[in-house]
């Protein structure tokens, strides 16, 4: 690890951005779930390939505890609990969760000698709230919430830098990968299954989620395209 702390990096980028949003106004839509913050494992930092999968938004995430969805608080220690959180959940068993066993399956394929290879992958999320515990482009606030998502995710890139990321969103989602982030396609492998591209260094793999029964070929072949990539 650098001497300059990431984590403390993230942490402080993350409140930068937050404090951009008025969330005494997002939350007048009562059904918006808390807002999901990644961050990374301590194995992250010492893994031989950097990884993060991304989901598409984790369902009624945290409304009950969100300092920032009760409180409209976006002060360090907000923003902490709400980091530490998602690590701390993180480390459950998946159970029933398909996304979640895809998500371990390929942090420990990807980063077998990890010290914590279960967890060595960074997990985020396309959009950081759900609405009525699902995608919240049907809530009226989806402007910001899409706003303040894509700003999230560029933060956790530039300050993180992962060699590979995993898109596990489906192709309905291309269209916000593409509004957020400059990239440069090196390949549709599968239309609408499997595309591969670049976002500066970053190879990145979009597939279905896993949710998707006919998502397993395809989800196991980005895992072994990102193998080539430290």
């Amino acid at each position: 690890m650098s001497s300059v702390d990431p984590i403390k990096l993230l942490e402080k980028r993350y409140q930068e951005i937050l404090n951009q949003f008025d969330f005494s106004e997002i939350y007048s839509d009562k059904h918006l779930s808390g807002v999901f913050l990644a961050k990374p494992e301590e194995s992250y930092f010492s893994a031989s390939r950097k990884v993060m999968i991304i989901g598409q938004e984790t369902r009624g995430w945290r409304k009950r505890s969100c300092k920032i969805r009760n409180g409209y608080n976006t002060d360090l220690e907000s923003i902490v609990d709400s980091m530490n959180a998602s690590v701390n959940f993180n480390y459950k068993e998946p159970k029933k969760s398909r996304f979640r066993q895809f998500y371990k399956k390929a942090s420990k394929t990807l980063n077998p000698t990890s010290s914590n290879p279960k967890n060595s992958a960074v997990w985020s999320n396309q959009f950081c709230m759900s609405f009525k515990e699902k995608s919240p482009r049907k809530s009226e606030l989806f402007p910001q919430i899409q706003e303040l998502s894509s700003l999230l995710l560029k933060a956790q890139f530039e300050i993180l830098k992962p060699d590979v990321v995993i898109f596990t969103v489906g192709s309905g989602r291309d269209f916000f990968i593409k509004e957020t982030f400059k990239h440069e396609t090196i390949k549709v492998i599968t239309p609408r299954r499997l595309w591969h591209f670049k976002i500066g260094d970053t190879h990145c793999f979009r597939v279905n989620h896993p949710r998707w029964s006919g998502s397993y070929p395809y989800l196991n072949e980005a895992i072994d395209l990102a193998k080539k990539f430290t």
